[in-house]
């Protein structure tokens, strides 16, 4: 139903199971950017490029996964569309995002000047794809945004990335039993934060209605299945997530010598 008055915001809703779809993704693509982070830094030569590009492309894929699972979560009182080509753009700008994420923390050190550049280019990127993204939308409703929650999900953007560039490079290189304590620990907070930045930005969009929202909203049972098209979104994602952990495993246990000790990989300055 709409808001009483044409100058009023329609009312939203979400779908409570698709958002912890979101999260749970957050979440492992976490984890597996800090797990590529370190094949990253250990490659080198050309299998180095090919771990930054198929790394950038799962962590892309899982962050612009979470996104368009939560904007699917997401339903208003009008039938919901989506532009395939900006859909595709918005998932083109995490790979992006993620290959500056993973390039700058692959590198021997980094620097504070490195850390912060790095975060605000990544969360740019991020940004990117959750405006471009809401640019997809197809809607029969005004869109505008709140400046200042617009704001502070711009903010929220940089200091996640800054965060999570911070732990990926220090728990890079951990292994053993702490090792993936400290990165299932970091993962949470990270997804915790991918999530937390979505639906802050979604909070910064106000959708009013049109002269003919009301007949849109009398047609929106024809609209798309959200939900199918969500599960089937997630559970693609977590199976090249899960491909993406399982080469980084395997990667790692062929890099230790015959007695156990890791071969040395110094990696690009």
């Amino acid at each position: 139903m709409l808001n009483t008055g044409m100058n009023m915001a329609m009312t939203s809703s979400y779908d409570m199971l698709l958002v912890v779809l979101s999260i749970v993704v957050a979440i492992v693509a976490s984890y597996t950017a800090l797990n590529l982070a370190g094949r990253v830094t250990a490659a080198q030569g050309g299998s180095r490029t090919v771990w930054l590009l198929g790394g950038a492309t799962a962590m892309g894929i899982g962050i612009w996964s979470m996104h368009f699972i939560g904007m699917l979560a997401f339903s208003l009182p009008v039938p919901i569309s989506y532009d395939i080509g900006i859909t595709i753009f918005s998932m083109i700008a995490a790979i992006i995002a993620s290959a500056i994420a993973l390039f700058i923390v692959s590198r021997n050190e980094m620097g504070l000047t490195q850390l912060l550049l790095g975060g605000v280019l990544m969360g740019v990127g991020i940004g990117v794809m959750h405006y471009s993204g809401m640019w997809a939308v197809r809607v029969d409703a005004t869109v505008s945004y709140d400046p200042v929650f617009f704001l502070l999900s711009v903010v929220i953007a940089v200091v996640v990335s800054v965060v999570a560039l911070w732990l990926s490079f220090h728990l890079r290189n951990e292994t053993g039993g702490i090792g993936l304590l400290q990165k299932g620990i970091s993962a949470f907070v990270m997804g915790g934060a991918i999530v937390g930045l979505h639906y802050t930005a979604m909070m910064a969009s106000n959708f009013m209605p049109t002269a003919s929202s009301a007949t849109a909203s009398a047609a929106s049972a024809t609209g798309m299945n959200s939900s199918s098209l969500a599960w089937g979104v997630g559970i693609a994602t977590l199976l090249v997530l899960g491909l993406a952990l399982i080469s980084s495993m395997m990667s790692q246990r062929m890099s230790v010598g015959p007695v156990g000790i890791p071969k040395e990989a110094r990696p690009a300055r």
